[in-house]
């Protein structure tokens, strides 16, 4: 399939260049010229280990491609990602104004049908504001052009995630329609051929399930901090208290190491801006905000 990834940073680059090693003809986008001749010249921006090598293998076999020029690449591609930053805001919920300057480029330069997928990590309701955001602009323009939303949550762990991304535990699609669906499944098809799931849902539950998963992780490390700090009070050792619990299947071992606490480029972020979607729906997740409260601390 022809494939544009907007947007070159963690996400982008490591989902783009997977999906060049399956096959597909991917160009990456990117407004950072600087990135993009780096990319060109062979250096990549991030690191992750295999990245390198896989970026080299796929711009020489001309799978994979760099361009500052969205308009090249919403021409002659069928799927287009978005994989921008989406930051918090001054209150905390997800600033979605990358996202949607991105729609509106492609709604000022698509000519036919194309699918758009959200890549990034949006809160409910993203994808029908990017569908607004496009119609707006096609409507200016006085067109009629038929395209889809997709929500295409990522589950990537730094340091592992090109085994993540072709390995991986399940993969989610929200869409609208059967016909986009089956196209995702296809693109998805060499990933999980060992019966991984392909969970196809509504737009809206898929857009939820990424928030909703990194705060349950998050949860877990700060309830494992909590037990910690009663452990030391007590004289208890918590790492023996890790195996007594860890081993129990319900539970298991993962994000249960006591610590300093949650951190990185997406728990903090998505804690708070699932908190904030609660809030402005009348609904306090009382859970998640005592987690973002200190997560340098991570602790209840």
């Amino acid at each position: 399939m022809k494939i544009a990834m907007i947007g070159t940073g963690y996400v982008g680059l490591v989902t783009g260049t997977c999906f060049a090693e399956s096959g597909n003809d991917v160009v990456c986008v990117d407004t950072n010229e600087k990135k993009i001749n780096d990319l060109l010249e062979g250096n990549i921006p991030i690191y992750e280990p295999g990245l390198d090598v896989l970026v080299k293998r796929n711009f020489n076999n001309e799978r994979l491609s760099f361009t500052t020029k969205i308009e090249e690449a919403v021409d002659k591609s069928l799927l287009l990602f978005i994989a921008v930053g989406t930051p918090p805001d001054e209150d905390g919920s997800a600033d979605l104004s990358h996202v949607l300057a991105v729609a509106k480029s492609i709604g000022q330069c698509m000519k036919e049908y194309r699918i758009i997928v959200d890549k990034s990590t949006v809160p409910v309701g993203t994808a029908q504001l990017v569908k607004k955001t496009i119609q707006e602009e096609l409507d200016k323009r006085g067109v009629k052009i038929e395209f889809d939303v997709v929500s295409n949550p990522e589950f990537l762990k730094e340091g592992n995630a090109i085994d993540d991304f072709m390995k991986p535990d399940r993969v989610v699609v929200g869409c609208d329609n059967v016909r986009t669906g089956e196209i995702m499944k296809e693109l998805y098809s060499p990933f999980v051929r060992t019966g991984k799931p392909i969970l196809v849902m509504d737009v809206a539950s898929a857009e939820m399930t990424k928030y909703a998963a990194n705060a349950m992780l998050a949860t877990k490390i700060s309830f494992m901090n909590d037990i910690a700090n009663l452990c030391e009070r007590l004289g208890v050792d918590v790492a023996q208290v890790r195996q007594g619990i860890g081993s129990d299947s319900r539970i298991g071992y993962s994000f249960i190491f006591p610590g300093p606490g949650y951190g990185g480029s997406c728990f903090p972020k998505d804690v708070q801006a699932i908190v904030k979607t609660g809030e402005k729906h009348g609904y306090k997740l009382e859970i998640c905000r005592i987690c973002k409260q200190s997560p340098e601390k991570s602790s209840f």
